[in-house]
């Protein structure tokens, strides 16, 4: 079911989408305090070593392999909106729990190691409905630009997220910062509550199900298309890499150059300014040279930038502008890439098929993080910070080859 707005309709006068869009800021808002701040409760309180903080990595991440097909199926005979308003409230509940444990003087690695995995599962199953939610909200003609604003949402939240998280927890401890984010899951819930749009379901609920054919299907819908397939590949190794860099940047900038947890959110913050602007300016690149040429320039900076994080040592100020130019390249390519390969994956997947090829993408795309960030935990306690820095782009790069391709590079319009 297409969007009750026109098709001419500028998004920004679409009621239901700046709801949704609302709502999808807010929460990705509190997903990336979430990523920040976990790791800096494990650090500043709980003393955690760098194998500690890629096992919270890794637990966190896990759902994005083990649930992903399981959750697209199902998805497809339900109403995604209330599964989204659903996942909302729940993470709100199991993320305030940190700040009280902490208050309570109660909080403890298992504790921190639960809620990383229950809030990393309940975010599986609320991104496959959001990424499956929006085309049938907006019209398929808006549909790059609609995916152009979702993914500068995670790019203001990357700003935002960590520039706040740093600022609280330095003026009252890392703990508090996620008692913002869990209120952040509850404005988001109450803001989709408003959304008018409702679905139709492809089949009534009581149809037949079968799951080995359905499961059948929204792999093939990944693996049976070239572009899809190539897209995915690239993302698996892509977010290996970037587990390395999460983990080895961290404990190395915080740990080894002791620069502190403000100087670290302001990197990110910096970082998050590159990837609002790549978010934005790409629809205007890939309108002019096509989406898989597109593609491949937004790769250039998401894979070279990062070789600036160890690069420069001295002064507190040479590394801290290294990293932020670093990041902001970093970010601002892979924030690019992002609008295109959502948008092409849409494109050229039937709509029937978007949840499950969603949850297929998904599985490839994260799936390699947790292991990424198990190696990377103990890469930095046997090799060190600087040198898990020096290796972690060249992961990156070797992303580049599964779309580097005449498959890619032809994708001009869609």
């Amino acid at each position: 079911m297409t969007s009750t707005g026109t098709a001419e309709g500028s998004l920004l006068r679409h009621r239901d989408f700046r709801l949704f869009w609302t709502g999808d800021l807010v929460s990705q808002l509190g997903s990336e305090m979430t990523l920040f701040a976990l790791p800096l409760v494990m650090v500043s309180t709980l003393h955690a070593s760098g194998t500690q903080i890629g096992l919270l990595e890794a637990l966190y991440t896990l759902p994005f392999f083990a649930l992903p097909l399981f959750v697209g199926v199902w998805q497809e005979r339900r109403d995604r909106r209330p599964v989204m308003i659903a996942a909302d409230l729940a993470r709100f509940a199991l993320v305030v729990t940190v700040p009280v444990g902490a208050v309570l003087g109660r909080l403890s690695l298992a504790h921190v190691y639960l809620v990383a995995v229950l809030v990393g599962s309940l975010s599986v199953v609320y991104d496959i409905a959001a990424k499956s939610y929006l085309p049938r909200l907006v019209p398929p003609e808006q549909l790059g630009s609609a995916n152009s604003k979702l993914t500068t949402d995670q790019a203001i939240s990357a700003t935002m997220g960590p520039g706040t998280g740093g600022w609280l927890a330095g003026l009252f401890g890392a703990a508090s910062v996620l008692f913002l984010d869990s209120l952040s899951y509850l404005i988001s819930a109450v803001a989709l509550m408003r959304v008018r749009h409702r679905e139709k379901v492809a089949e009534p609920p009581t149809a037949e199900r079968n799951l080995r054919r359905e499961l059948a299907d929204g792999l093939r819908s990944v693996f049976g298309n070239p572009p899809v397939r190539a897209i995915a590949l690239h993302a698996a190794i892509y977010n290996a890499g970037g587990s390395l860099i999460n983990v080895a940047f961290l404990m190395h900038f915080i740990r080894d150059l002791d620069m502190g947890t403000f100087a670290f959110g302001m990197v990110t913050v910096i970082g998050g300014v590159g990837a609002i602007c790549g978010a934005i300016g790409v629809p205007v690149l890939f309108n002019r040279i096509g989406y898989g040429p597109a593609l491949l320039v937004a790769l250039f900076f998401s894979t070279n930038a990062y070789f600036l994080l160890p690069a420069i040592t001295g002064p507190d100020t040479a590394v801290f502008w290294s990293a932020s130019i670093g990041f902001f390249f970093g970010f601002g390519g892979s924030a690019a890439g992002s609008v295109i390969a959502v948008t092409v994956r849409q494109k050229v997947t039937p709509p029937e098929l978007h949840a499950r090829m969603n949850a297929t993408y998904r599985l490839m795309n994260f799936g390699t993080i947790p292991i990424g960030a198990v190696i990377a935990g103990v890469m930095v306690d046997t090799l060190g910070g600087r040198t898990t820095l020096w290796l972690a782009p060249i992961v990156l790069l070797a992303s580049v080859l599964p779309v580097a391709n005449r498959t890619i590079w032809n994708l001009r319009r869609l």
